[in-house]
């Protein structure tokens, strides 16, 4: 029989929480640069040492926020999902849907790190670790397409990365869905037939 969980852990855990959901809002809402740990505290109602002690500097909030991504968006299990599939159309489709599930539940997280990376040097290594393991997602796909022998011919490998990794990076989703007004079910329909067509062997 599991014991309960310890009182004084649940309440850092939710102390944790507030800090990080008021992080996000504020980042989202007026930007890295402009939030000072002390407006973080006073939104998530806590002292401002409080902050550094549960989650850290301005760098370790961030990080603790890209930390959320994977759960949130349920990437693993569709990762795992996507690789065990043997149809190409599957493979095809479970990356766009990571990567719509990122930019529809997450898009105000990879926002707010793309605003810190302009101004904070160390936040920018953290951007571009995130824009890597998007690089690695697609890379993984677009290998078991060529498992599957599913390319087109002549497709090689860079390019049908190049393809796959531009139209799904959450600068498009967000230029489709917030510029252009697309709903996230159109833009979805339209990343997957625009890649059957570019990728996959008629």
């Amino acid at each position: 029989m599991s014991s309960p969980p310890n009182r004084r852990a649940v309440t850092a855990q939710e102390t944790r929480r507030l800090i990080l959901d008021a992080a996000l809002e504020l980042f989202t809402a007026q930007g890295y640069g402009a939030t000072s740990v002390g407006d973080i505290a006073a939104r998530a109602g806590v002292a401002t040492p409080t902050v550094y002690t549960s989650v850290g500097k301005k760098p370790e909030l961030l990080r603790g926020l890209l930390d959320r991504l994977d759960d949130i968006a349920d990437i693993p299990q569709l990762a795992r999902e996507g690789m065990s599939s043997g149809d190409p159309a599957h493979v095809l489709s479970v990356g766009v849907r990571i990567t719509r599930l990122l930019a529809e539940r997450c898009g105000d997280i990879i926002a707010a790190i793309a605003s810190a990376a302009s101004v904070e040097p160390e936040m920018a290594a953290v951007y571009r670790a995130g824009m890597k393991r998007h690089l690695d997602g697609i890379q993984g796909a677009v290998d078991k397409l060529r498992r599957l022998k599913a390319l087109r011919p002549q497709m090689s490998r860079e390019d049908a990365v190049a393809v796959f990794y531009t139209l799904t990076a959450h600068t498009t989703w967000a230029m489709l869905v917030n510029d252009r007004g697309w709903t996230f079910d159109r833009a979805e329909a339209w990343m997957m037939n625009v890649l059957q067509r570019e990728l996959l062997r008629t």
